[in-house]
């Protein structure tokens, strides 16, 4: 039986010589694994329809005891082509992808897919679109925070209930008053805004337009959003990496 589903495709991987390997995000499915018969070939037809961070409808058959699909056709909706032109989109895009693909499993019900689904689209979106990388980026992970259950305390001290807070600790999960701070052992160098690091956290995608005038964000912003993630949830990213050093060098 066919099966056409609207999918935002994570990542491609090798598999055989002319085939690959699709990790994609759908609504309904949650994430599947499909294989893209002849796609690395010249003549390939659903080659676009099958690169990294694009949406496009996939025809396959459905079964709920496989966990690996073949796909019949691929049709490409959203090309999110400025981003394959640019090589600092390219690797935000990749650590957006990377840290759905890593915090979702197989089989996960229709809410999750569905909020994770609405938020990769739309970051990918802006970033297709927008100037604003940094925070495009920060808001992702933020939004990531709360999907994964740790969002930071930014309403208070997060050892003693002040509001008269002074920094942000990662270990300790948010803000920090003047008289806790000796308490704790690690402070980062690098330390976003307290009022951007309030504001990020308490804010969803409906918010963006609103968060572009509180900018200019930086990739500060994004380092302590990316740690806080890793610190508290354990998620790590390859990708993070790559687009540290470029834009370091």
């Amino acid at each position: 039986m066919n099966e056409m589903v609207l999918g935002l495709v994570l990542k491609q991987s090798e598999y055989r010589e002319n085939d690959a390997l699709l990790t994609v995000l759908t609504e309904e499915y949650g994430k599947l694994t499909f294989v893209a018969r002849g796609v690395k070939k010249m003549t390939s037809k659903s080659s676009i329809a099958c690169m990294p961070y694009v949406i496009s409808e996939f025809c396959f058959d459905y079964l709920e005891d496989k966990s690996m699909f073949t796909i019949k056709n691929a049709s490409l909706k959203v090309s999110n082509r400025h981003i394959q032109e640019d090589l600092e989109k390219m690797n935000i895009a990749s650590v957006l992808c990377e840290l759905v693909d890593k915090s979702l499993p197989s089989g996960v019900d229709d809410e999750i897919n569905h909020s994770l689904y609405e938020l990769l689209s739309f970051c990918l979106e802006k970033l297709n679109i927008e100037k604003q990388h940094q925070l495009v980026l920060s808001l992702f992970l933020a939004q990531m925070c709360i999907h994964l259950g740790v969002p930071p305390v930014v309403d208070e001290c997060v050892l003693c209930g002040s509001t008269k807070v002074h920094r942000i600790s990662i270990e300790e999960g948010g803000f920090v008053c003047s008289e806790c701070l000796n308490e704790c052992e690690n402070i980062n160098n690098f330390q976003m805004d307290l009022k951007r690091f309030r504001l990020i956290n308490k804010a969803n995608i409906e918010h963006y337009e609103l968060l572009k005038g509180y900018g200019p964000w930086t990739f500060t912003d994004c380092q302590t959003m990316i740690e806080f993630l890793r610190v508290h949830s354990g998620l790590d990213s390859a990708s993070w990496q790559f687009l540290k050093k470029l834009v370091e060098e």
